[in-house]
C-alpha cells in the first residue's frame, strides 16, 4: 500500500487517550526528518489508556510498504484527508473495543509504496 513513511517521532494515541510509543527492534536502518523509520519488526506500545476493565496495550500496524529497511517492510500511513486526528493504519489491542489509533502529527513529505 502506498503512503507516508512512518517514523518514530509520529504522535499517536489510542482511542481512549493512551499514548503510543515506538520501540525499535534494533539500530535504525533509515531516517526521516532525523528520526528512525518504523518497520514491521518494531513494537508500538500504549501507556495510559483509560479503557476499563482492560486498557489498550499495543498497536498492531497493518499498512506496510514494499520498501524494505534492513530487510523488513517500512510502516506507511495513508495521507491524511483532514486535519488531525486521523485514524492510523493499524488497530489498538488489549481493550474490549479494539479500534484504530489516532494519528495526531507525522511527517508529510516522504512516501513509499
Amino acid at each position: 500500500m502506498p503512503g507516508l513513511i512512518v517514523h518514530s517521532g509520529m504522535t499517536m494515541t489510542c482511542p481512549h487517550g493512551g499514548t503510543a510509543t515506538f520501540v525499535p527492534s534494533g539500530p535504525p536502518g533509515a531516517l526521516v526528518n532525523g528520526m528512525p523509520v518504523a518497520t514491521a519488526a518494531d513494537q508500538i506500545l500504549v501507556a495510559g489508556c483509560a479503557a476499563q476493565p482492560t486498557p489498550c496495550v499495543k498497536v498492531q500496524w497493518t499498512n506496510v510498504a514494499k520498501v524494505l529497511i534492513n530487510g523488513t517492510p517500512a510502516l506507511v500511513q495513508a495521507p491524511p484527508p483532514t486535519p488531525p486526528p486521523v485514524p492510523g493504519g493499524g488497530v489498538c489491542l488489549g481493550s474490549a473495543t479494539p479500534a484504530p489509533p489516532l494519528v495526531m502529527a507525522m511527517q508529510l513529505l516522504v512516501t513509499g509504496t
